[in-house]
């Protein structure tokens, strides 16, 4: 019995080694620093009105309604993931036959269950209170196009996957994000709205900030970098000057963000944990649901027995993981794990600088709703930071077919 035990421990140990062994050092310190930065934005921002007013979207020269500085972290800390896209490649992989399978599932969570969702949940919590629920519903609405790149990086998903399916949610944000707002917040209460033209406006122009400018940027770079230097120079010795901005950019947005909503976080702590409540239940709803519809979506037809696969058939999952008790998942031979942890991450986050910048533009900085969406992003930060670290954790706990590749590999 003792032997089982601390066998199972050094299982346990090992397991807990792999996926530290897979983070850079950036990645295990990110719990520390994230929250560090969480303090230090609370803490001036409750202290300091003079430092508030110049990352406070009231009180500061704004673009797109949001504040300057949010603004610059944002584009700094989307840059090093789109300079390591290959878009010389991006024609040939769109065009792979196994890509259109999680471009439909990735539509289909994101435009038709996850804001129904958020819809729901907002309706269940704070039926009492009409403005606060119109802010959550419109963060259920605004598909993420910014953190959810280094939330994907951390976790280890696919790269390339992660930024087409964003592009294709920015396009369809364009599109859909006015509509949905006029029918989640005014059809379904059967209240009025007549301001159409004006959120068309706000939310192009907010896509086109948060995703134009970055994504141009490191179109330019990569390319530029490739003629002028070619690809072993830019790998080697331009990548590596250029991915330590990530890191600042993410932290300098959080310390903006806690920075310049600290005070009304502080001020409305009691209608936040009303809002937390479903924010949090979609988070988490929202990711696991998708972490186990993505393995069984993409498991293979084959069954296994206790001894190994019936009828005689083959496998390539690893057959010391399937000898283990404590791995689970061992009738997915196929899952795919880098597909898996972009579609939980592009599911689960969401465009809170959008739902931001509208919700100030409609209703004013100082409204209801404009500080819902504050607590988007106060919330969305850390849950899916813990859920990150979790994914690399699930990476040796389930099994995953190791010839299961990255679609973009």
């Amino acid at each position: 019995m003792q032997n089982t035990n601390s066998e199972n421990k050094s299982t346990v140990s090992t397991k807990w080694s792999l996926m530290l062994k897979n983070l850079s050092w950036t990645d295990r310190i990110l719990p520390f620093t994230i929250i560090l930065s969480i303090i230090i934005g609370v803490v001036v921002s409750e202290y300091s009105k003079e430092a508030r007013k110049y990352f406070d979207a009231s009180m500061s020269v704004t673009f797109v309604g949001v504040s300057v500085p949010l603004v610059i972290g944002m584009i700094v800390m989307m840059l090093p993931p789109l300079c390591r896209v290959e878009w010389e490649m991006l024609w040939s992989y769109v065009r792979k036959p196994e890509i259109k399978r999680p471009i439909i599932y990735s539509l289909i969570l994101n435009w038709l269950l996850c804001p129904f969702l958020m819809f729901g949940l907002a309706w269940l919590v704070l039926f009492k209170e009409p403005e606060y629920r119109e802010g959550v519903i419109m963060i259920g609405m605004a598909r993420c196009i910014a953190m959810v790149i280094t939330w994907n990086q951390i976790a280890g998903g696919d790269n390339t996957l992660c930024v087409v399916l964003v592009i294709i949610n920015s396009l369809l944000q364009m599109i859909l994000y006015a509509p949905y707002q006029i029918f989640f917040c005014y059809v379904i209460t059967g209240d009025s709205y007549s301001n159409v033209t004006a959120l068309y406006s706000d939310v192009a122009k907010s896509v086109g900030v948060f995703l134009g400018i970055p994504l141009g940027a490191g179109f330019l770079i990569r390319f530029i970098s490739l003629a002028i230097f070619g690809k072993e120079v830019f790998v080697n010795k331009i990548l590596p000057f250029i991915n330590p901005w990530g890191f600042i950019g993410f932290h300098f947005t959080i310390i903006v963000i806690f920075l310049g909503n600290g005070h009304n976080f502080l001020e409305h702590i009691g209608t936040a944990f009303l809002c937390f409540v479903p924010l949090a239940l979609y988070f988490l709803i929202a990711w696991f649901g998708t972490f186990f519809l993505m393995r069984f979506l993409t498991r293979s037809r084959k069954s296994f027995t206790s001894f190994g696969l019936e009828n005689g058939e083959t496998c390539d999952c690893e057959t010391e993981k399937l000898l283990q008790n404590d791995i689970y998942g061992k009738n997915t031979c196929d899952a795919n794990y880098a597909i898996t942890m972009t579609q939980c991450f592009t599911t689960a986050s969401n465009n809170f600088e959008l739902s931001l910048a509208v919700a100030v533009s409609l209703y004013g900085n100082g409204s209801k709703q404009a500080i819902a969406a504050t607590f988007g992003p106060l919330l969305e930060v850390p849950i899916l930071l813990c859920l990150a670290i979790l994914s690399r954790y699930f990476e040796h706990k389930f099994i995953w077919s190791p010839n299961a590749e990255k679609v973009s590999e």
